[in-house]
Parts: structure tokens; C-alpha cells; sequence
């Protein structure tokens, strides 16, 4: 049975849902019910990391998805690959030749999303793993600036959408996830240097030890009493 595009939207969905809830005040109890099996979720910072590694890869798959519909668009000369349903109709924004494209670039919407998602999701899982390195400052400096600058392409996108006379459902679930990771890297930056960030460095410490430890990579120092 073939799912429409509808319902295939909803898989691109699961992701985004799940990261804002983790982000969320609601997310709390939820990250320690999974700290179980990643410690960092028992933590403000690392629910928020986590919440929002989920919501990229959520705007990731979206924004290929949209891609495909683009290629497909463009292979077949239009045609309806998105369900249209009033008002929303993804197939007329994404197949219109006239708005498609990145002025002066003429890159796909959709392949744009994908690289801005990709270098989200580098700059936050690297922050996720090595949270007390000296370029973290660095790496939310650059997550805020390109989020910034994906929402003022937001605008002109939903500039488009209103002159072309429909929503397409896609694209508005890859600004969704877009503004929420912006969201996240602001709420990093708050968080930089604060209590809530060196408390979590502090239980990443000990969860990093107990790990090798665990791998047998780990050799605890002797102490004088044992060598003697």
C-alpha cells in the first residue's frame, strides 16, 4: 500500500515532535526516564542538545524529501507528488519554476535545507561531545548567526508562498524544525558558562569515566596505601 505524502510528512514529524518535547519543561521527566541509557538527558543541557539533534535530523530528511519532489518536478515537468488539500499544496510551491530556486544562486530550496541542517547537526553533536572544549563558544557563535540568517530566508519563503497563492506543508515543517534549532542555540548560549552548563560537564565527566572503565580503558591510579 502506498502512503501519500501526507501521511509520509507525519515520519518526518516523529523526530521534530520528540526533539521539542525533550526541549521543553515537559521534557524533564521524559529525560529521566531515558537517562538510564544516555546520562546526558538527565541534564538541562543535554535534554536541550538532545531535543534539538532530534529536530535537525527531522529537517534534514524533510528538507531531502523536498528535494526529491523538486527533482521530480522538474524530470516530469510538474505533476502532483504532494497531497493537496485546500490551501495546502506543496506541489505548487515546489513545483513553480518561478520560486523554486535561490535567487542568484539557483540552488533547490530543499538541497539548502539539507546543508544548513547538516552543519546544525556537526555543530551540536560536537558540542555534545566535548561540551568544555575551547571552541564551544565558537560553535553556538556560528549556530545562532546561521539561524538567524535561515530565518530571514524564511521570510522571503513564506513571501513566495503568498504570492503563489498556496502552503506547502513540507517547507513549513523544515521552518518549524529551522527556528527551533535557532531557539536551541540561543538557549546553549544562555546556558554557556553558567551552572547548568559546568554541572553537566561535571556528570558527563564522571558518565565518561564510568564508560571506560566499563571498556576496560580505563586504569584507576594507585594510591600510595597499594604500593606500598
Amino acid at each position: 500500500m502506498e502512503l501519500d505524502a501526507n501521511t509520509q510528512l507525519m515520519f518526518h514529524w516523529i523526530p521534530i515532535v520528540f526533539g521539542l518535547f525533550l526541549m521543553s519543561p515537559l521534557g524533564e521527566g521524559l529525560g529521566k526516564q531515558l537517562s538510564s541509557r544516555w546520562e546526558s538527558l538527565d541534564t538541562v543541557r543535554g535534554r536541550t542538545l538532545g531535543g534539538m539533534i532530534a529536530v535537525m535530523f527531522g529537517g534534514f530528511t524533510v528538507s531531502a524529501h523536498t528535494l526529491w519532489i523538486h527533482n521530480k518536478a522538474s524530470e516530469m515537468g510538474g505533476g502532483q507528488f504532494c497531497s493537496a488539500d485546500g490551501v495546502w499544496d506543496c506541489s505548487s510551491v515546489i513545483g513553480n519554476s518561478d520560486w523554486n530556486t535561490m535567487p542568484f544562486i539557483g540552488l533547490p530550496w530543499g538541497l539548502l535545507g539539507m546543508m544548513a541542517f547538516a552543519l546544525f547537526l556537526w555543530l551540536a553533536i560536537s558540542i555534545a561531545k566535548e561540551p568544555s572544549a575551547t571552541w564551544v563558544s565558537s560553535n553556538l557563535s556560528i549556530g545562532r548567526n546561521f539561524g538567524i540568517l535561515g530565518i530571514l530566508m524564511i521570510f522571503y519563503l513564506i513571501y513566495a508562498e503568498y504570492e503563489i497563492g498556496k502552503l506547502c506543508q513540507y517547507c513549513t515543517t523544515a521552518h518549524v524544525s529551522h527556528v527551533a534549532s535557532t531557539i536551541g542555540f540561543f538557549r546553549l548560549s544562555k546556558m554557556y558558562g553558567g551552572s547548568d552548563w559546568s554541572n553537566s560537564s561535571v556528570i558527563t565527566a564522571e558518565t565518561e569515566s564510568k564508560e571506560r572503565r566499563k571498556r576496560g580503558g580505563y586504569v584507576a591510579p594507585k594510591n600510595s596505601s597499594e604500593e606500598e
